[in-house]
Order: C-alpha cells, then sequence, then structure tokens
C-alpha cells in the first residue's frame, strides 16, 4: 500500500502531474494541435523499467510479460503510435490458443510474452494524460479500446502509469521509457 500510495502521491504532486484538472485534448478529430507536450512525446522510446503494485503496495507479478520486459514506443507528430513489449527469455513455443491473464481494461493483453498494438493517440495536457486509441492489436479484443495513461516527462525520459481495475485488484504499473531519437 505504501508504494503504491507514494507513486500515486508523486504523480499527482508534480507541476502537471496525473489528476490535474481536465483541458480539451491535443487531438481533436483528424487535427493534430502540436502542443509543448505534443512536441516532446515525438520519437522512439525504449523501455527502461515496468513496475507493477497492488492497492497495498505489494509487488505484482506478470506472467506473461515478466519483471523484466523490453520494448519500444514510437510516437510521431500526426498522431500515430505504435507500441511493442517482449518478455525477456520467452518461451521457444508459440502457443497462441490463449492470452495472458486480463490485465484490465485500461490495458492491452500480452500473447505469449509478446504485447504489440497500434493507433493514434490524443493529450490531454492539464490532466497529463495521453490516450490511445487502438485500431490493431495482437489480440483482437483490444482492437477498439482506449487506453489512458498518466505521464511525466523529465529531459529523455518518459513515464507512463497506467491504472486498473483487474479480477486481482487494482493494479498501478509504470512503464518508463528513454528516448533513442
Amino acid at each position: 500500500m505504501r508504494l503504491f500510495a507514494a507513486l500515486v502521491l508523486v504523480l499527482v504532486s508534480l507541476p502537471g502531474g496525473v489528476g490535474s484538472e481536465q483541458q480539451e485534448p491535443s487531438r481533436t478529430g483528424s487535427q493534430v494541435r502540436h502542443t509543448a507536450s505534443l512536441k516532446r512525446l515525438v520519437g522512439t522510446w525504449r523501455l527502461v523499467s515496468r513496475v507493477a503494485t497492488s492497492e497495498n503496495g505489494a509487488a505484482v507479478n506478470d506472467p506473461g510479460l515478466g519483471g523484466t520486459p523490453f520494448g519500444s514506443l514510437i510516437y510521431d507528430a500526426g498522431g500515430r503510435v505504435a507500441v511493442q513489449i517482449m518478455r525477456r527469455n520467452r518461451a521457444v513455443g508459440i502457443d497462441c490458443s490463449t492470452p495472458s491473464m486480463t490485465t484490465g481494461n485500461n490495458n492491452s493483453q500480452s500473447l505469449n510474452g509478446y504485447d504489440a498494438y497500434f493507433g493514434t493517440y490524443s493529450v490531454d495536457e492539464n490532466a497529463h494524460t495521453i490516450t490511445h486509441h487502438l485500431e490493431g492489436a495482437l489480440v483482437e479484443s483490444d482492437v477498439g479500446k482506449e487506453l489512458v495513461r498518466g505521464f511525466q516527462m523529465s529531459g529523455d525520459t518518459l513515464t507512463l502509469v497506467v491504472k486498473n481495475d483487474t479480477s486481482r485488484g487494482r493494479q498501478l504499473v509504470a512503464l518508463t521509457w528513454v528516448r533513442l531519437r
């Protein structure tokens, strides 16, 4: 509980952090407004860490992606996003019959230690949220989802925070990315 509460407190207390008042999103229809945050987001990012905690602060093991996955995140200036995350040392055999545990309505699912999707994104600068609008995904049931992430940027580091209500309770997942270019 302490780790969960501390992470939420840090994100809420940062200037423009998660939980600030809502504003008109940066993307309306097919028009993208080139705001300061949008310009800073544009680029290719490499996953540095993924930390999942339960509401009581306990670490949550993700059987799909594991504790130290690696991945790539791309935001372009036209409002497009592409994400790929993979479990390290995943099994050689491929089992496409069932996706990993459902990770809540605010997240996509992995399959055989891999998660991937693409689509568009919109930014709400006041709330410090990014919404990924999924047009295509590894798991068909994820297509059409809108995944909301809190975000904080510092230099070439981007932290995305995902809040999920899962069958195992509320979870908070913090993904830290570094800019590649």
